[in-house]
């Protein structure tokens, strides 16, 4: 199995640069922007580790999940699920969005055909290969890790893995205060930033 390192931080410590012609090119992103790079980097690597996944081959993109128990995500694993799903069809991936119901929903508030209600998703979708992505908190940020799995037979086809400094994306990802709640129990730490970072609008 092959495994990629992605060097995120180094992409967002590039701040403004100057170009080989003189000219300055202001590489400081908005937050939203930032999950799309990280993104791109990940599928970059995915594509280029890619050892079996032929481009007629339909794959779909799950949500990232935290790896503490592998059934929650966050609003950044929804953002992130996105940004894959749009560089991967940049690269030609033959991609499958599961969300998609049979059938038109009109309302009053508009024209619906997204759900998340399995009971109006297709049932027979012929897919062999999934993205499966995770997260892991830490101090000082959040680590990545994502693969392409054959699911008739679980095996990893590519891999590769990243980690996201928390103040890249403040608007996102917050180090932890002094003072922390846990199990319904306040903590007490020397300084901030002791404890694992907070994502901002997690469930």
């Amino acid at each position: 199995m092959y495994k990629s390192i992605i060097c995120l931080p180094i992409l967002f410590a590039l701040g403004c640069e100057a170009t080989s012609q003189g000219e300055t090119q202001n590489l400081t992103m908005l937050n939203s922007a930032a999950i799309n790079q990280i993104s791109q980097q990940m599928v970059n690597s995915l594509a280029l580790q890619n050892d079996s996944l032929r481009p007629d081959q339909p794959v779909i993109v799950t949500t990232p999940v935290l790896i503490s128990d592998l059934e929650s995500t966050n609003s950044f694993g929804l953002q992130f699920q996105q940004g894959l799903i749009a560089a991967m069809h940049q690269k030609q991936f033959n991609l499958v969005d599961i969300n998609v119901a049979d059938a038109l929903k009109i309302t009053a508030d508009g024209d619906f055909i997204l759900t998340r209600d399995w009971q109006q998703l297709p049932a027979d979708i012929a897919v062999e290969h999934v993205v499966v992505s995770t997260m892991s908190l830490s101090n000082a940020g959040m680590a990545l890790n994502s693969r392409i799995v054959n699911v008739t037979n679980n095996r990893v086809v590519s891999a590769a893995q990243g980690f996201v400094n928390a103040n890249d994306l403040n608007d996102y990802i917050q180090p932890s205060e002094k003072v922390v709640s846990a199990h319904g129990l306040l903590y007490r730490n020397a300084h901030a930033a002791e404890q694992a970072v907070r994502v901002i609008g997690e469930r």
